[in-house]
Order: C-alpha cells, then sequence, then structure tokens
C-alpha cells in the first residue's frame, strides 16, 4: 500500500494553486480581482452562476450549490481520488510531493492515474525517439510529403511506432513497467508469449488532456506506401487509437484542444474537423482554433464542453449524404447541450482541410471559412440540390421535403428567411405560398404536425409510478451508468421480462452497444426516444451500485416475468379446461406448477 502523502507537501500546494487555473478549461471564466463568474461545469445552465474567488481559492454555484476547493474541483470534474487529484495538481504547479511510510519498490503502488499518466508518458518520449531513428525515415519522409515540417514536429509530439511486435512493450519493461499496467493504458496487449504492442508501423499522434499536461493517448496512421504492418488479424485499417482507459474516454476527448484553447476564447469559436493531420494543417496555416474528435463523430459530451468555452461550433463536411447525416446527428447532439450556433463549412469535392492548406496556404482556407453556413442552411440546400424539380408535383415534393427541419424552429422570422432566401428561389415558387403550408403542417413555436398522434408508450422512461416499470427502469439505467457491475450472463437476459417496448428497444441497444454510450443512441428509433434514454443515464441512482443489488434486481425482473406467465397459463386452462385433451391439460398444469415455483421463490427472498 502507497504511503500518506505528506501533509506539509499538501499545504505547499495549495499555497502555489491558482484556481482560476484549474478552472479555466472547463468554462470560461470572466471578471476581475478576486470574484470571477461563469457557466457553471456542473450544470446546464444559460447564464452564470458560478463563482471563483481567486484569493481564496474557493468556487460556488448559485444553481446547484457545488462547491469546494482547487483539490475538491478536479476531484468532482475528472472523478479522481484525492491522492489523485493532488498528484495531478502537483504536476502542473511543480510541487515534488513526498510519501510518508513509503517502503523501497513501492512506486507501483501510488495512484493508479499517476502510473498510467507516467507510462503513456514514457511510451510517447520513445515514439518520438523512434521517428528520429534510421527506421523513422518512411515515417519521416510521410511527414515532409504532407508538408508538416521538422520543427513541428516536436510541437505536436508526433512519433514513430516501428513495424515490430513488440519492441515499445520490451523497452517499458526495461524500464520497471508493469505488463498489466501497459494494458490498462492501452499501449499493449496480451498474446500467447507475451504482450505485443499495440501500435506498429504507424505514424503517431499523441493525444493530451484538456491542458496539455499529459498525453493520455494516441491515434495511430499506418503510411500510404508501406512498410506493411505486422497483422494478427490480417487486417491493417488506416487509423487505431487508443482504447478507453481511466485516463482517456473519446467521447469527451477533442485532439488539439490544448493548443487551441487561446484561439477558441479569443475568437469565440471552435472548428471540427476530421483528423489529425487536418488539425495539424490548419494550425501550421494559421488557423490555429482547429480541433478534431478521436476516432468517433462529434458527442454530447464534446458539445457541453464547447458550451462552457461559449463558442459557436463550424463543422467541416463534405457536401454530400454523409455531410448532411453528420449534420443532423451534430444538430440533434448541439441541442441538447444548449449550442445554438451550429455552422458548416462545405469543403471542396474530393478535399480534406490537409488538402486545401496543402494545395493554397492560409488563403485557401480563409476563402473556404468566408463560406459558412448554418447547419439548417446546408442541410436545406442538400435536400433542394439533390431534387428532381422537372415538373411541379415533384418542386412540390422537394420544399414539402424541408418542411421537417424547418419545422424544428420555433422563431418566426427565422422560419420565413429560410424559406425566403433559400427554399423559394430553389424550387421557383413564392415563398408566401411555402410559408402558409409549413405553418399549417408546423406551427410556429410548436416541435410537430397539427395532426394528433396517439403518444408512444414511454412509460419504461421517468415519469412512470408502475412498480413494473420502475424496476425496469432501475435495471436499464445501472447497465447505462455502471455496466462493469452488471453480472455474468447478463446479455442473455430474455427481453420479454421486460413488458414495455421501449424498455426491450434499449435493452436490446445497450447488449449490442455494450458501454459505448453514443452507439446506444444511434439504435433509437426517434428524437424522443434518444432523449429520454439521455436523461436515464444522468439521473441520480436509486439502486444501491452493487453487483449483488444488480442481480437482485434482474431476478426481480425474472420472478415478475415468471408470475405474469403463471398467471396468463392459469387463464387459458380456465377458458379452455373443457376443450383440452388430458394430455394437454397436464402439461398446462405442469407448466402452471413450474411458473408458481419460480415466481414464489422470487418472493420468498423478498425480489418482488
Amino acid at each position: 500500500m502507497a504511503g500518506r502523502i505528506n501533509d506539509d507537501d499538501i499545504r505547499t500546494l495549495k499555497d502555489r494553486i491558482d484556481i482560476s487555473a484549474v478552472i479555466a478549461p472547463y468554462t470560461t471564466l470572466k471578471g476581475s480581482g478576486t470574484s470571477l463568474m461563469g457557466r457553471c461545469p456542473f450544470h446546464e445552465e444559460r447564464s452564470a452562476s458560478f463563482s471563483v474567488n481567486a484569493v481564496k481559492g474557493v468556487y460556488y454555484c448559485f444553481g446547484c450549490n457545488a462547491h469546494g476547493d482547487a483539490i475538491g474541483f478536479v476531484m468532482e470534474i475528472e472523478g479522481l481520488s484525492f491522492a489523485d487529484a493532488v498528484e495531478k495538481l502537483a504536476r502542473q504547479f511543480g510541487v515534488d510531493l513526498r510519501y510518508q511510510e513509503l517502503r523501497p519498490g513501492q512506486k507501483a503502488a501510488l495512484g493508479k492515474r499517476t502510473r498510467m499518466l507516467e507510462v503513456i508518458g514514457e511510451a510517447a518520449a520513445f515514439y518520438r525517439a523512434r521517428l528520429k531513428a534510421d527506421d523513422g525515415a518512411a515515417a519521416r519522409s510521410y511527414l515532409l510529403d504532407r508538408q508538416v515540417p521538422a520543427g513541428a514536429w516536436e510541437v505536436f509530439g508526433i512519433g514513430w511506432a516501428p513495424d515490430s511486435w513488440d519492441d515499445l512493450s520490451t523497452h517499458m519493461q526495461r524500464k520497471g513497467a508493469a505488463a498489466k499496467d501497459l494494458i490498462e493504458a492501452g499501449l499493449s496487449t496480451q498474446g500467447k508469449h507475451g504482450l505485443i504492442d499495440r501500435f506498429r508501423a504507424r505514424v503517431l499522434f499523441p493525444i493530451h488532456d484538456q491542458r496539455g499536461n499529459d498525453v493520455v493517448a494516441f491515434g495511430g496512421r499506418i503510411l500510404p506506401d508501406g512498410p506493411v504492418v505486422t497483422k494478427i488479424d490480417g487486417t491493417a485499417p488506416k487509423y487505431i487509437n487508443s482504447p478507453k482507459t481511466d485516463v482517456y474516454d473519446k467521447s469527451t476527448t477533442l485532439y488539439g484542444l490544448h493548443l487551441a484553447r487561446r484561439e477558441i476564447v479569443k475568437r469565440r469559436e471552435v472548428l471540427v474537423v476530421e483528423g489529425y493531420m487536418d488539425v495539424i494543417a490548419l494550425h501550421l496555416a494559421g488557423t490555429t482554433q482547429a480541433v478534431a474528435p478521436c476516432g468517433t463523430a462529434l458527442t454530447e459530451q464534446h458539445f457541453a464542453m464547447i458550451e462552457r468555452m461559449d463558442a459557436r461550433v463550424t463543422l467541416c463536411l463534405d457536401a454530400d449524404s454523409a455531410g448532411f447525416e453528420a449534420a443532423e446527428r451534430a444538430r440533434e447532439r448541439a441541442e441538447a447541450a444548449n449550442v445554438t450556433d451550429l455552422g458548416v463549412l462545405v469543403l471542396p469535392e474530393g478535399k480534406d482541410p490537409a488538402d486545401l492548406v496543402a494545395e493554397g496556404g492560409a488563403a485557401a482556407v480563409e476563402q473556404v471559412m468566408a463560406g459558412r453556413k448554418t447547419a439548417v442552411e446546408f442541410q436545406i440546400e442538400h435536400k433542394l440540390r439533390t431534387a428532381d424539380l422537372s415538373t411541379p408535383e415533384l418542386q412540390t415534393a422537394a420544399y414539402q421535403s424541408t418542411f421537417e427541419l424547418l419545422g424544428r424552429i420555433e422563431n418566426p422570422s427565422l422560419r420565413y428567411k429560410y424559406v425566403f432566401d433559400v427554399v423559394a428561389p430553389a424550387v421557383g415558387l413564392p415563398a408566401q405560398r411555402i410559408e402558409d403550408e409549413l405553418n399549417r403542417t408546423y406551427p410556429p413555436g410548436g416541435r410537430g404536425r397539427t395532426t394528433t398522434v396517439a403518444p408512444p408508450d414511454r412509460t419504461v422512461l421517468p415519469g412512470s409510478r408502475d412498480p413494473q416499470m420502475q424496476l425496469e427502469r432501475q435495471v436499464l439505467q445501472v447497465a447505462l451508468q455502471r455496466p462493469e457491475l452488471l453480472p455474468d450472463g447478463w446479455q442473455l437476459l430474455d427481453e420479454q421480462v421486460f413488458t414495455a417496448e421501449p424498455s426491450r428497444q434499449l435493452f436490446r441497444a445497450i447488449c449490442k452497444a455494450g458501454d459505448d454510450f453514443e452507439a446506444v443512441l444511434d439504435a433509437m428509433p426517434d428524437d424522443d426516444m434518444r432523449r429520454r434514454v439521455r436523461g436515464l443515464a444522468v439521473a441520480e441512482l436509486t439502486t444501491v451500485p452493487e453487483q449483488t443489488a444488480i442481480a437482485g434486481l434482474l431476478e426481480a425482473l425474472r420472478g415478475r416475468d415468471a408470475k405474469r406467465r403463471w398467471q396468463a397459463a392459469r387463464n387459458r386452462l380456465s377458458d379452455s379446461r373443457e376443450r383440452l385433451a388430458p394430455e394437454e391439460r397436464g402439461e398446462l398444469m405442469r407448466e402452471i406448477g413450474e411458473l408458481e415455483r419460480v415466481w414464489r421463490a422470487h418472493e420468498g427472498r423478498g425480489a418482488l
């Protein structure tokens, strides 16, 4: 067990901490002197209620009552233990920590997060050195061909993973790293004959935490012309990324954010591109507010992070169906995070931002950026550009295809502006006629058609007082928030134990997607279900988060299912007793007896 951190060192750290610098990466603070204000990073809000006292080193939110000092803030915002939060801040503010009662050889017992960051940092240094070595020649040529000069390699920490099964793993173990730490850090996997490097024959792009103090993960790109990646399964994808670890989650991480933050705050805009090379090319061309997600689409957590920086979001997208779908997903997630200014830069066909920089430099980028459109305008133009307008009937169908997009806009003036400036000129029909029909279909201020439709069954999600629905909600809430507590065989649970179809839909999605929350959302049938699933994912757990308690919930579901089937079997026996043959009646009675045994066993254990 690790020794306790020396109290004097903790006091030294507290004296040296600048709490505003600790909090700044998570929300934009405004003001001067002692009192600073910003929007609370712990709850959604539109106006600033989060106060920071820079002299006393404390914070308080008048909206949700969150409060504490810098160490408490880091513990809460990043989910760290006290020791891990102290170690993180000590690295940031240059304080050496001493550990009381620390015996020789106990370094491996320090905070898990600290060990992992040390291992990943050492790996980053190894990869940087290999880029400069003889076997990094092909990687250096690739970077120079992509107009990334040698001086930028250190700025972005670019490295090279050699074409070897275990060069990194062997190097790190010689440095004293444990195999378990290498696997947990996402650097190695366990093979039949020892550790295997995750990254082989790839240019590596280190991914930093929000502040940029620590490397937390890597993205690796295969070279276009070799060397051939040593393969395990016969495949060599263009990019691979670090897996989710205790220090890295792709759904909350943006590549290049630590370098872009100052420009984002200055411009109040973040430019989101697709890849690591796009970010690097744009930064080298002077567009330093560029960031990229790490192998995933923008998530709701990404948008929430950007919203706290008080910045508008601009996406670089292709003008095709894939771009349309990307804009649609982004709009939905931006709306959930209260990001209202979402725009799109339409890229020339077949080009990415790195291509623009290579061919035209900063001027080409600025020209594209001058053509920023709102996401709604981009989507409407795509629908109309791909529509057949050769007959009056087709013209009508074309403008009606935009109504679902326009109907989400509650501001009547803004709706009319899109109709007048974009829709009407494209189809060659009067704007007033189109607007009148739009308003009949989607009344301004409403969120759907005027047609009356029976509401779907949503009882599994928040609001129901039915005991069965509450039980289904508890089980699915645990599966979303604490999947590691699910017992073995969870996926073998018969989906019929859930009585509501939305419950079954969510259960199937969780079984298929695992802990990939964005994939779960994408599997939902409509926006309403996605909104409700998000609520379920953040709602306070009402169940004790222990495996024994979770297993009890699952057993209760099975018991209730058995009781329902017992009652249904009894009803069948009562309704058709005279029509059943003796062997059929006997089989049904045996089924009733078995089902009664099952549900009464659960009742006896208190599960029901």
